[in-house]
């Protein structure tokens, strides 16, 4: 196990283990401002994906009601073929 870690992103010394608690440096990757600057990072990730996501099942969505109403569509005309059918009986 690395004695002192560097942060991933900037390259500035983050932890020794002399003077932490080795979970707490073993868990650490980043300085305080890389660690902001990634959680923005992940965070405008998620919400693209979110988005990506909610655009495709929108579509879906959509296409399911373009295909219902015109099933409704053909079920009204053959409704009506089939009165007009009783009514010459």
């Amino acid at each position: 196990m690395k004695e002192i870690k560097y942060c991933q992103n900037c390259g500035l010394i983050i932890s020794n283990i002399e003077n932490s608690d080795y979970f707490s440096h073993i868990s650490i990757r980043y300085c305080s401002d890389c660690s902001k600057k990634i959680e923005r990072e992940k965070t405008a990730a998620r919400v693209a994906a979110l988005r990506k996501r909610k655009k495709i099942k929108d579509k879906f969505r959509d296409e399911q009601l373009v295909l219902l109403q015109q099933q409704n569509e053909l079920l009204e005309k053959r409704i009506i073929q089939l009165r007009e059918e009783i009514a010459h009986h």
